[in-house]
């Protein structure tokens, strides 16, 4: 056959391959259909879990709400943003009251269509969380590109975080900035840095604690240093200015009513590290146990020996963070919340390390040895979820049984005008509809309780009385509380409140109501109480 014969047949060849589709050699990835079924049943399994936690809030709480009384602080100035009052906690009085700005309008939006909030920020956390198992699904795979199987368990893993799940429908900011952690940890792994920079710098307008995430994009790769630090501080400089504008302060006034600068490595830091330790033990089994603790550890180092040449960022975000933390905070908070977001990074590494390990024994059982492993994994997840969403139940019913109970009672009994001081400010203000002075200086400058009591006069006093025990009296008589102002024309005299029985999220069983009087009136000896 001449040259310009076979040059023919090639040219006919190649054109019946192109009309049947690309072929696949050994070495080419999954399918587009078997990545969608894979995606599909990350997507699926989040939902059914989801579903469990709302289940269990509706057959112990018999309502819906939240499970912390912080995401009544950013309903509260959500509905304020809605309704034309500002960003503001009390109507009108600007604060940077909301740890994450960028949430609570998002919240707003939500609120200024379905005039509503629990709903609106459950169904947002539920989207945030799927979104994110997913981003981990897709950066797993460009970390290995081969299948799916690391992949998909490392979706699985983060959807069915129980922490993770419960974020999703507490109603806080949690599952928004995980959305930006992955997002970035997706480019990231992609080898897209100015990307992952971006989401990364955005997410801390729901994080300030990003700035850390923030940091570690900028400083561990010199290459387009300044490309990252160009999409980097204009976010950051809008943040600061917008604090700045409303607060008077760079950060949000929670960040400084809790963060609290020292280097203590035999408290702070020792304790959060052993949080940590914990928290990335996914099952939730105790950290004493030995031999698990042992794998993990093993797994994670061996990941990050894999991984760290060219993702250093995976291992410096998931072991610095909680000591980044313990600079300034002694606990990573109540869930763990301030330290949820390493979850992602940590289980890429121990996925990574898994493979690694098992292909050092035997590389042809590689593949099973990693899917048993992954698979126990997640099995046990789903058994620890059923009893995370049991407490998550037991959260809502808290915080409707006490704050919410005793702000809609607040309510009924004050007028228009009227002030109500709290320690706990998220719901009773939501509900109460008054103006609210808070105690712990969250989205009201804080002062000591007496100069609140002289300077605000407020009608009702609604606190747990052990956080005040220096200001508080006990009447010889009668046995009744009480607190007086400093210039003694008013005493507040507990007149009832509402202990839980079964507390799992309250900082105290038993909240306290102390009515304003005259300072010569006597004290009332008969209380309401309710024990619910």
């Amino acid at each position: 056959m001449s040259p310009a014969g076979r040059n023919v047949n090639r040219s006919a060849a190649r054109a019946r391959a192109t009309a049947k589709g690309p072929s696949r050699s050994a070495g080419a990835g999954p399918s587009v259909s078997r990545i969608a079924i894979a995606a599909g049943a990350i997507s699926v399994s989040v939902l059914g879990f989801v579903a469990l936690f709302l289940s269990r809030e509706h057959a112990i709480a018999h309502d819906w709400g939240f499970s912390l009384d912080d995401s009544w602080i950013h309903a509260t100035i959500a509905r304020n943003i809605a309704t034309g009052h500002g960003f503001s906690f009390n109507p009108d009085e600007p604060v940077a009251g909301s740890t994450g700005p960028l949430y609570t309008f998002l919240l707003a939006a939500i609120y200024a269509v379905f005039h509503e909030v629990v709903w609106g920020a459950k169904l947002l956390g539920t989207l945030c969380q799927c979104a994110s198992a997913l981003l981990v699904f897709s950066a797993g795979r460009n970390l290995d590109p081969r299948g799916l199987l690391r992949p998909t368990l490392a979706g699985l893993l983060v959807g069915l975080s129980p922490p993770l799940l419960w974020s999703s429908v507490s109603g806080m900011e949690i599952s928004l900035y995980l959305l930006f952690v992955c997002l970035g940890l997706y480019f990231y792994t992609k080898g897209r840095d100015i990307a992952a920079t971006l989401a990364w710098a955005l997410g801390v307008w729901v994080r300030p604690d990003g700035l850390f995430l923030v940091a570690l994009a900028l400083v561990t790769r010199r290459e387009r240093l300044g490309r990252r630090l160009a999409v980097a501080l204009p976010v950051l400089l809008l943040f600061f200015a917008f604090n700045m504008a409303v607060g008077g302060t760079p950060f949000p006034q929670t960040v400084g009513a809790k963060s609290h600068f020292g280097i203590d490595l035999a408290n702070r830091t020792a304790r959060i590290l052993f949080e940590w330790l914990v928290l990335w033990d996914v099952p939730l089994l105790n950290a004493y146990d030995a031999p698990l603790v042992a794998l993990l550890f093993l797994m994670v180092g061996a990941g990050v020996i894999a991984t760290f040449r060219r993702y250093p960022i995976l291992a410096l975000y998931a072991i610095g963070s909680p000591v980044a933390l313990s600079l300034f905070r002694d606990s990573s908070g109540q869930q763990f919340r301030y330290i949820l977001y390493v979850i992602p990074f940590e289980i890429l590494l121990a996925l990574a390390g898994l493979d690694t390990l098992a292909r050092l024994f035997t590389k042809r059982s590689a593949p099973a040895i990693v899917l048993a492993v992954g698979m126990t994994w997640v099995g046990w997840q789903g058994y620890e979820s059923v009893g995370k969403a049991t407490q998550h139940g037991w959260n809502v019913q808290n915080i409707n049984s006490m704050q919410r109970l005793l702000g809609s009672w607040a309510g009924r009994v004050t007028k228009p005008g009227d002030r109500i001081a709290t320690n706990d400010v998220g719901a009773i203000g939501y509900f109460g509809g008054r103006y609210v002075v808070d105690l712990m200086g969250l989205v009201s400058p804080p002062r000591p309780m007496p100069e609140n009591l002289a300077r605000y006069k407020p009608e009702l006093v609604l606190v747990f009385v052990a956080w005040f025990k220096d200001y508080v009296r006990v009447d010889p008589v009668t046995r009744t509380l009480a607190f007086y102002d400093p210039d003694s024309t008013y005493k507040y005299a507990a007149i009832g409140g509402v202990e839980l029985k079964n507390n799992t999220v309250c900082a105290s069983s038993r909240m306290l109501v102390f009515q304003r009087m005259e300072r010569d009136r006597p004290l009332p000896g008969k209380k309401w109480f309710y024990r619910l």
